[in-house]
């Protein structure tokens, strides 16, 4: 999604697809508010697409983050209002995907985990605690490079449809087309 129906380019204007902007009309009303605009949307996009740079932190450190470096503040309140949220809302509904999802939510899960393991100071009390704990972290990060070669894959078919481009079309194919 990140630069297919929204186009940021690389000093991060947005540029709405004339042809995708009938998909999301929340996301429009949020780019034609007066105080929205290009930055809002650029704050929506960056949040919420799978391919953001920032999906992979937690939403309220996403949040912070993207506010900081878009409007130049910690937090602000607009970013928080119901035309916002709905659009929001409506941009992860139109690129939904499970599996996707799913991979989110295991970093999410990962990063957390990361953070109770550094926190805790080994001793003899909890290093069989420490042990089990690395252990499961492994058996989720392998589920999780699982998940994301699923990911790959799915994504990778997609774009491969066969009959979509003329390097499919058979020597007999190419001479009929060439004859008509």
């Amino acid at each position: 999604m990140f630069n297919e129906l929204i186009e940021i380019d690389k000093e991060g204007n947005v540029f709405l697809q004339d042809d995708s902007v009938a998909l999301m009309p929340k996301l429009w009303a949020v780019y034609k508010d007066k105080y929205g605009g290009s930055k809002m949307v650029r704050w929506v996009v960056s949040m919420d697409d799978y391919k953001s740079p920032f999906r992979r932190l937690p939403e309220e450190e996403r949040s912070e983050r993207l506010t900081m470096n878009i409007f130049g503040k910690k937090t602000l309140r607009r970013t928080t209002e119901k035309l916002v949220t709905e659009a929001r809302h409506e941009y992860k509904m139109l690129q939904f995907d499970p599996m996707v999802d799913q991979y989110n939510a295991m970093s999410e899960q990962m990063f957390l985990m990361t953070q109770v393991f550094k926190s805790m100071k080994p001793s003899k009390d909890n290093l069989a605690d420490l042990n089990d704990m690395q252990v499961k972290m492994q058996k989720a990060a392998e589920a999780r490079e699982k998940l994301k070669s699923m990911i790959v894959k799915d994504q990778d078919s997609d774009s491969q449809i066969k009959g979509t481009g003329s390097d499919d079309f058979s020597i007999f194919e190419n001479e009929q087309r060439l004859g008509d």
